[in-house]
Parts: C-alpha cells; structure tokens; sequence
C-alpha cells in the first residue's frame, strides 16, 4: 500500500511481438491508476498557507501610523510564506511543468506581497498634503498656480458668512463642508484610511474568487 497514492483502477493487456526471424516474444502489460491523496496536502500546505494570507489581512485594519506594526507583519507573513514555499516543493519531484501546487504557493506569496505593498502606498499617501494632478500640465497663471502648490486654508468661508471646509494640517484632512455632504479626499490620512477600507474587501474577494477557480479546474477539469 502507497502513503500518498490510492489504486483507482488497473488494465491487463498482451504486447506479444512476433518477428518473422526471432519468432515471438511473449508480453503481459499492467497498467495501474493511481490517485494521489490530498489529505495531508491540505492540512501541512493547503490550510497554513491560507491562515498566513489571513493573517496579512490584519494590517489592514490597523492604524495608518502603526508603522512598526504594519511592517513586522508584513515581512512576517512574506518571509513564513516563502519558507512554506521552499518546504512544499521540497517532497516533490522536480519537473520542468507547473504543478497544482506551484499556482496555489505562487498566488498566496503575491497576495501576502501585495498586502505589504499596500501598506508601502498608504504610508506615501498618509503623508501628502495635496492631491495627485492625474494629467496635464500645472496651471499656467500664477494665482490658480499658488492655490495648487499649497494646502488649502485653516477656514474658508462662504459668501454668506459661514464656514464650509476646514483643512487639517497634520492629517492632510478636511472637514465635512456646512451643509452636510461628506467630501472624500483620496490624499493625507483620510486617503489611506479609504485605501485601507477598500484593501479590506478586495483583497478577501479576489482571493474568494481565485480559490473557487482553483478548486473548480483541479477537482472536474481533466488534463
């Protein structure tokens, strides 16, 4: 009995060979079906890998300025993932195709890889105090000029005397404006708090949707 393999099914056939000037050479051929066992795939590859993408998610929840925090678990879970890598393909033989279990073990490092790259964007982002100019060249009068390169005032106020926006030098934040709306500004502190509320459900989405894939192709698919 094989530890790794399940005998599915086996064929008997003859491969006699008859040669007009040897005569012929009698042959039994055996082929067995083999299965391998996925039992202990799952629990010493399969369920740590996906504890350790889990575990990458945490980051997103905690705050922007938890540098050291942030940057522990993140070369942590990129660092376990790799050694998982390297342990996994160690029992294996080592063939010149991509097996099952490379895409899985590829897929789990670019996610957790991805959470820390995530957080190396938000910290850039946390610290600029005004927005990103998507296209086009800087505007060309001097006035309009000076109001972009600079954040906007402590209190702007309206026509009617009251007080719309109030900008938060140290956050790179403004204020919800007088009448009630919510402006989301996609830099400073409040940008990377959105960019971490966004990173909270994409990340567990696309990872969702690679797993119903993956299992989907190598559990009904025949190659």
């Amino acid at each position: 009995q094989l530890s790794q393999y399940t005998l599915v099914n086996h064929r008997l056939s003859d491969c006699t060979k008859r040669y007009k000037e040897t005569g012929s050479f009698s042959c039994v051929r055996s082929d067995f079906i083999l299965e391998r066992d996925l039992g202990f795939y799952i629990i010493q590859v399969y369920v740590p890998s996906v504890l350790i993408v889990i575990l990458s998610w945490v980051s997103f929840w905690l705050d922007v300025g938890a540098i050291p925090a942030r940057i522990s678990l993140g070369v942590l879970t990129v660092l376990t993932m790799t050694t998982q890598t390297t342990g996994a393909r160690a029992s294996l033989p080592r063939v010149s195709y991509i097996k099952a279990i490379d895409v899985w073990m590829a897929t789990c490092l670019f996610f957790v890889f991805a959470s820390l790259l995530e957080f190396a964007y938000i910290n850039v982002l946390a610290r600029r105090r005004k927005p990103y100019r998507l296209c086009g060249a800087p505007p060309t009068d001097s006035q309009t000029r000076q109001q972009w390169e600079q954040p906007a005032p402590l209190l702007g106020s309206s026509k009617n005397g009251t007080y719309s926006s109030r900008y938060d030098a140290e956050n790179g934040e403004k204020s919800p404006p007088a009448d009630g709306s919510e402006q989301i500004n996609y830099y400073g502190k409040q940008g990377a708090l959105y960019m971490d509320r966004i990173a909270r459900v994409a990340f567990p989405l696309a990872f969702g949707i690679f797993n119903v894939g993956y299992w989907f192709i190598y559990s009904f698919v025949e190659f």
